[in-house]
């Protein structure tokens, strides 16, 4: 398994479990893992995905309308955001936040 590889299925697992303590503790979205992509889906019907971008060893998600690029950081051991380099955890608890109405936390 790649690096890149090692540290995405990581994740994922970890967001995972996450999510699933979330729904037991009444949280309204539901998420499924088809392959390697994440989809979280809330009630209104807006998802967030989130796919590996292999060649580019990358983490991508779709979410609000708009697309996000994660790179690897080895200095903060997290996904950061190309463009802004706001942590993966940071960002997907600012918007499952936006969407639920109740304060989540990744980190």
């Amino acid at each position: 398994m790649t690096f890149f590889a090692q540290h995405y299925d990581a994740t994922i697992r970890d967001l995972e479990e996450t999510l699933d303590a979330m729904i037991d503790s009444g949280s309204e979205f539901d998420f499924t893992r088809s392959g390697d992509v994440l989809s979280i889906e809330f009630e209104d019907g807006e998802k967030i995905v989130i796919t590996p971008q292999s060649p580019m060893e990358q983490l991508w998600i779709s979410a609000n309308y708009a697309g996000h690029r994660f790179n690897w950081s080895v200095q903060q051991q997290d996904w950061t955001d190309e463009k802004s380099s706001e942590s993966l955890k940071s960002f997907l608890s600012k918007t499952i936040t936006g969407k639920i109405g109740n304060e989540t936390n990744f980190n």
